[in-house]
């Protein structure tokens, strides 16, 4: 089992704090791995009957689904026989449970728990019901493997590698002994999309659904706009509005399949809400909708893997705009900034001129990047060029931590 512990440095800090720890991310990305490895690490130094766990997926608690009072009371008795010893609980997939949000945050105040809790929904304490435990919740949101992740899982760090991860990506399930990549993940998407979307949206037309949600993840780090949702729309046989479109890519998004960070007016140092990219939260999604064996748009999938990388470390990350065009990536720490175009090769002059010429409206003296897969080292004009390898591993770093 590969220890996450870009993931569990962040957490650990908490693990003896009030706040509500919330732990999300996409379907078998890897959370409940991570509630494993926390109890392990507790658990070597409190008493087992401190650490109490619900699995919401396990049959065995399915009877608490529609009975939060009854798991409640459960909790209670539980904390109440270990005779004013702190609890740490557990609940994992709690977005199952009915009224889930009073119920932990009772759990914490007035059973004075250390509460941990899983869901496979960006919308994981949040809505008007998250206003009762405002300042009372950390959130963490959990990807698939990182290419550095598969790195320490298989002892490989190779060309080869990369192509497998551009091509399957990083779900964990993928590497287990005979499992065949594409019937993996296309069975972990049949799941999301049953269970995490059509299931909490059942007034969405399913035909419809699936047709727009190939053609999202099929052209990610794409601009969605309303004429790239027109032209969806002009190729679908079953006319659909635009309203029902963005509907969609908010259900999307709320099921962790994409990403649609704001743009960043970098000379107006203002958010713009108009013209968001989508990232698709594996490449292995992309991989499903445009068929295995493509070789175009790796920019795309490049670009959509330094994107979640840059996320999962911990980084804010908003799209670019400048005065002349557009930089793929504003990085922020909450302090400092960088910024990173991508490029799957700088396989000419004319590319490296385009790349590095990005910044040429960019004034300011904060770092500048280039990432792509060539190996020579094309940095000029301060602006430093990195081996997308090089980057993904940590060999190289950004001059701002996150």
């Amino acid at each position: 089992m590969l220890k996450r512990e870009k993931y569990l440095s962040r957490i650990r800090p908490y693990y003896e704090s009030d706040l509500i720890k919330a732990i999300a991310g996409i379907r078998r990305c890897g959370k409940s791995t991570i509630l494993t490895q926390i109890m392990e690490e507790l658990s070597k130094r409190v008493s087992d009957d401190q650490i109490i766990f619900y699995d919401f997926e396990d049959f065995d608690n399915e009877h608490y689904i529609r009975d939060p009072q009854g798991f409640y009371l459960d909790v209670k008795n539980r904390i109440a026989a270990l005779a004013g010893r702190k609890a740490y609980v557990f609940i994992d997939e709690v977005q199952y449970l009915d009224r889930y949000i009073p119920v932990i945050a009772s759990i914490r105040s007035a059973l004075g728990a250390s509460v941990f809790v899983t869901g496979s929904t960006s919308t994981l304490i949040s809505g008007e019901l998250a206003n009762k435990l405002t300042g009372r919740y950390v959130k963490f949101t959990v990807f698939p493997f990182s290419y550095d992740e598969v790195v320490q899982f298989t002892g490989h760090d190779d060309e080869d590698t990369l192509a497998d991860y551009l091509k399957w990506g990083g779900f964990p399930v993928r590497f287990a002994p005979s499992i065949n990549a594409r019937t993996s993940i296309q069975d972990i998407l049949s799941s999301i999309i049953d269970r995490d979307i059509l299931g909490r949206h059942p007034g969405f037309d399913s035909w419809n659904f699936k047709n727009f949600l190939t053609y999202i993840l099929a052209y990610t780090s794409n601009v969605i706009s309303a004429g790239s949702l027109s032209n969806f729309i002009s190729v679908n046989e079953k006319k659909i509005s635009t309203t029902t479109c963005y509907q969609y890519l908010e259900a999307m998004c709320e099921a962790n399949l994409i990403t649609m960070p704001f743009r960043f007016d970098i000379r107006g140092k203002e958010m713009l809400k108009t013209r968001r990219k989508s990232y698709a939260t594996d490449p292995s999604l992309v991989t499903l909708q445009r068929g295995s064996t493509a070789t175009f748009n790796l920019g795309d999938i490049l670009e959509t893997v330094i994107y979640n990388e840059l996320i999962s470390r911990g980084y804010e990350v908003h799209t670019g705009k400048t005065y002349k065009g557009e930089i793929d990536f504003v990085v922020t720490n909450g302090v400092e900034r960088c910024y990173i175009q991508v490029a799957y090769q700088l396989a000419s002059e004319d590319v490296v001129e385009r790349e590095f010429n990005a910044y040429s409206t960019v004034k300011d003296n904060w770092p500048k990047y280039v990432i792509s897969m060539d190996k020579p080292d094309f940095s000029q004009r301060g602006i430093i060029h990195m081996n997308v390898r090089d980057f993904l591993t940590g060999h190289k770093k950004l001059a701002i931590e996150p």
